[in-house]
């Protein structure tokens, strides 16, 4: 099967960037059926949505400034464990901005798109380093 366009793999649409193949938003702008969360800042976490996959410290941000009830179902990300959603396997990954901060890896039929809301290559003691990723696009 031939490599699939990294627009086919993540879109913009009204409520953010969404995977067709996956049915899922990443850092949604409004409520969402499924949200993946890179990071537990208010421009990138928000409440409402029905299911957030993020990591440990991202989802116990979010419940410390929006309550326990968030989201309607919550599930941690590890960084570098694979999960499949849909046609697309997603994976989180350091992305040296805060604690808990990720890259999210999309992979779908040969393409490999990561987005990261926001990204720190230098050393910083309270979070995990950035890890460089191999990817057919990058979004940030």
């Amino acid at each position: 099967m031939a490599a699939m366009a990294a627009h086919d793999v993540l879109t913009q649409t009204p409520s953010g960037l969404w995977s067709p193949a996956g049915d899922f938003f990443i850092d949604p702008v409004r409520v969402v059926p499924r949200a993946l969360i890179t990071h537990g800042h208010s421009d990138h976490a928000r409440p409402g949505h029905g299911a957030v996959l993020a990591t440990r410290e991202t989802l116990a941000f979010m419940a410390l400034r929006y309550g326990a009830d968030f989201a309607t179902t919550q599930q941690t990300a590890v960084y570098g464990e694979p999960i499949r959603l849909g046609d697309v396997t997603v994976s989180f990954h350091p992305a040296g901005h805060v604690l808990g901060s990720a890259q999210i890896l999309l992979e779908a039929n040969g393409t490999r798109v990561v987005v990261s809301g926001d990204y720190k290559r230098g050393h910083d003691p309270t979070c995990a380093p950035f890890e460089v990723l191999r990817c057919d696009a990058f979004i940030s």
